[in-house]
């Protein structure tokens, strides 16, 4: 019996993967010493919002939301949901910190931030797919491909983002042209990681129909969000192909979680995994 598209879960690892690609991006911009004051202050602020919402939407896919407060007194448990509370709850705080030192013009206190910033959103948006990894009982799910394809989506939607701010923000060239570069690659990456999650499930037997056409959507997207970041990299800046950009890597986003969830199928081995790696259902 299939399991059906956790919406609420696609949306959580959606948003919340932007605001970890975003706070990298953000870090590494700061320290390649390319990024505006401006700039760094409305991405940062784009991030806590992303990863408050993104919070948030992990709370709906609940049966019984209101115990919620079970999983975050249970987080020393170490499951894949409660590695994903600490991330979250990382990932608010290292924003949050390197925002205010950013205000307050501690320049050695922002690196630091930025620093961390990298590892946490790297490790973060990583996270969110090994969740689903540990369920083993998923062929279709367990799949170092599939981990990477989440970390990769994650972190080229947030480069996205973070280009298009800097145009709104009027960046230099440079600070533009190295996220995009930085976009570039993060695309193909996740390209590639789309292309070797598709070979993994038809391995399975799992690839056909719909879930062959969302695999199909998940790499064109992604190449389409390479070629926006091929723009800003090497031609003028524009907020209109940003803008395409980050709607395609929204759309590799989705694409991705949305197949991983079509191939999924219920059994009692899979709930027993559920619950003991993630309560993805059972709450």
């Amino acid at each position: 019996m299939e399991v059906g598209i956790q919406w609420p879960l696609v949306l959580f690892t959606l948003i919340a993967g932007a605001g970890y690609g975003l706070l990298a991006t953000t870090g590494l911009a700061r320290l390649a010493g390319k990024q505006g004051d401006e700039t760094r202050t409305w991405a940062l602020a784009a991030t806590l919002v992303l990863l408050v919402i993104g919070g948030l939407m992990s709370v709906f896919h609940l049966v019984h939301p209101e115990r919620f407060m079970g999983a975050i007194t249970n987080l020393f448990s170490f499951s894949g949901i409660a590695l994903e509370l600490i991330s979250l709850g990382i990932g608010v705080v290292v924003a949050g910190a390197f925002l205010l030192l950013g205000r307050a013009g501690n320049a050695a206190g922002e690196r630091v931030c930025a620093g961390i910033a990298i590892v946490v959103g790297l490790g973060a948006a990583f996270l969110q797919g090994y969740a689903y990894f540990e369920v083993a009982a998923q062929p279709g799910w367990h799949s170092l491909a599939l981990a990477l394809g989440y970390l990769f989506t994650s972190l080229t939607a947030g480069s996205l983002v973070y280009a298009g701010i800097a145009i709104v923000k009027q960046d230099d060239a440079a600070t533009i042209s190295l996220v995009g570069k930085v976009s570039m690659g993060l695309a193909a990456c996740a390209a590639v990681a789309a292309v070797a999650y598709a070979a993994t499930l038809s391995g399975e037997g799992l690839l056909g129909g719909t879930a062959l056409a969302m695999a199909a959507v998940a790499i064109a997207c992604e190449l389409i969000a390479l070629g926006a970041g091929a723009w800003m990299a090497f031609k003028a800046p524009s907020a209109t192909v940003a803008a395409g950009g980050v709607l395609a890597g929204v759309g590799g986003s989705v694409a991705v979680r949305v197949l991983m969830w079509m191939v999924a199928a219920y059994g009692f081995d899979f709930l027993w995994m559920a619950t003991a790696n993630r309560g993805l259902l059972l709450f």
